[in-house]
């Protein structure tokens, strides 16, 4: 999302990525490389008690790349090196299961507001796609009329959203049309908008909607958002 949904969400996933960072997810601290040094997990115990077999130290990287790496006494910090000596890095931080449960619902707190957000704006919009009708009509160009050539899908409705409305989907936020012409009139109420979506067939995962509008009409859509959250749009197919 970027444009008018990404400015306003922007400080929600500043505080979201703050908390992230402090209460951390798995993640490796960086490697320490003040004054020249680096970190080695040795394999084989120094001289005079300077380090042992298993320990990670911070050395001179000169002394590492001319002394130990050479003589396999150590091997360089790595996460590869790590699995091969089948140990664990201590610098390695692990949230807790009650960090993980802040996050989890920080996450899902931010998806309902960017949901909300989403909804709101879109409240009192319609999206709007022009096309050409079939000349050869029984029933004229009003609707219902056949679209020729071509017809509407998913990517177009995508691609309008951006370009009309400002609204720039991630990947994996999926747009799926209902498959029949709805009254804009009907679906103005909330609950009616929500009804309608529930009666959507259920997209798996990676799936796209395979509806393809081919007459004029009015119409719904459904933008399945990160979370599994879920905002209506009004789509009306006119005639060019």
């Amino acid at each position: 999302m970027n444009s008018l949904r990404q400015a306003s969400l922007q400080s929600l996933r500043s505080l979201r990525n703050t908390s992230i960072q402090n209460s951390t997810t798995i993640a490796f601290k960086q490697q320490i490389r003040n004054g020249h040094s680096v970190r080695i997990i040795l394999t084989s115990d120094l001289p005079d008690g300077k380090g042992y077999a298993g320990e990670v130290l911070s050395v001179k990287s000169g002394y590492a790349r001319n002394h130990l790496i050479p003589l396999q006494k150590a091997l360089y910090a790595t996460p590869t090196s790590f699995e091969r000596v089948g140990m664990s890095d201590p610098d390695l931080i692990v949230e807790t299961s009650e960090e993980k449960k802040m996050r989890e619902s920080m996450e899902s707190d931010e998806d309902l507001k960017a949901a909300d957000f989403l909804r709101h704006y879109l409240r009192n919009k319609t999206l709007e796609i022009w096309r050409m009708v079939d000349a050869n009509s029984p029933i004229g160009s009003g609707l219902g009329a056949p679209i020729h050539p071509g017809m509407v899908d998913h990517v177009n409705v995508r691609d309008k959203l951006g370009r009309q409305l400002g609204i720039d989907l991630q990947d994996h936020e999926l747009v799926q049309i209902y498959p029949e012409p709805i009254s804009h009139a009907l679906i103005e109420e909330e609950d009616v908008m929500e009804d309608t979506m529930q009666k959507m067939e259920v997209l798996k995962d990676g799936e796209d909607c395979k509806v393809q509008i081919k007459a004029l009409g009015e119409y719904a859509v459904k933008i399945h958002l990160k979370g599994g959250q879920e905002v209506g749009l009004k789509l009306a197919v006119r005639k060019r």
